[in-house]
């Protein structure tokens, strides 16, 4: 370890050889702990790897010569926790713009519309009672949901977008459906 650790003062000097040797000798062991993080996602676990030299580079002056190995897994659990962060917000404003779209369109539609008051009235709270059913429902379920039918993407763009194969969209759509029907039949029969 002292070797390391040599390599990372060195390192920390702006020896650019040094880097190349932290970078294989950790290789797998920092993209395995990547890889767990990002809960086997290959390629948010090369993002974080990425992010992670990207960041020792820029920060090697303030490397303390000791324990780099400890120094640079901080790194990637600082950059994990960003990202999550990062994520956690994004999925907020979409689901906040989802809200804002939704009042928006009921709005708009029971202004133009020859329905009775008491049809407007019935849909109103049967949309309340699906915007409702959308913010219970676990999140791996609600993103889809929201990106079908509230941003008209097709299965294939919400499983780039999502990283995760089609046919788990179109399953998760479903189940989230399946779910929202049962909550749309206890809320109108009761």
């Amino acid at each position: 370890m002292q070797a390391i650790d040599e390599l990372g003062v060195s390192f920390s000097q702006g020896d650019m050889d040094a880097l190349s040797m932290l970078v294989e000798a950790y290789r797998n062991e920092l993209y395995n702990f990547c890889f767990r993080l990002s809960s086997f996602h290959a390629q948010d676990a090369d993002d974080l790897f990425q992010q992670t030299w990207i960041k020792a580079v820029k920060n090697a002056s303030k490397y303390n010569h000791k324990a780099f190995r400890s120094w640079l897994f901080k790194i990637c659990v600082n950059q994990y926790r960003d990202n999550y962060r990062q994520r956690a917000i994004r999925q907020t404003v979409m689901r906040e713009d989802f809200k804002s779209t939704h009042a928006k369109e009921y709005i708009l539609t029971s202004a133009s519309t020859d329905e009775s008051v008491e049809d407007q009235v019935e849909r109103k709270h049967i949309q309340s009672i699906l915007v409702a059913g959308i913010d219970k429902l676990p999140e791996d379920q609600k993103m889809p949901v929201m990106l079908y039918y509230y941003q008209q993407l097709k299965y294939a763009e919400i499983a780039y977008i999502l990283r995760i194969p089609e046919g788990t969209v179109k399953s998760r759509i479903n189940t989230a459906k399946r779910k929202l029907r049962n909550v749309l039949e206890c809320e109108i029969y009761e």
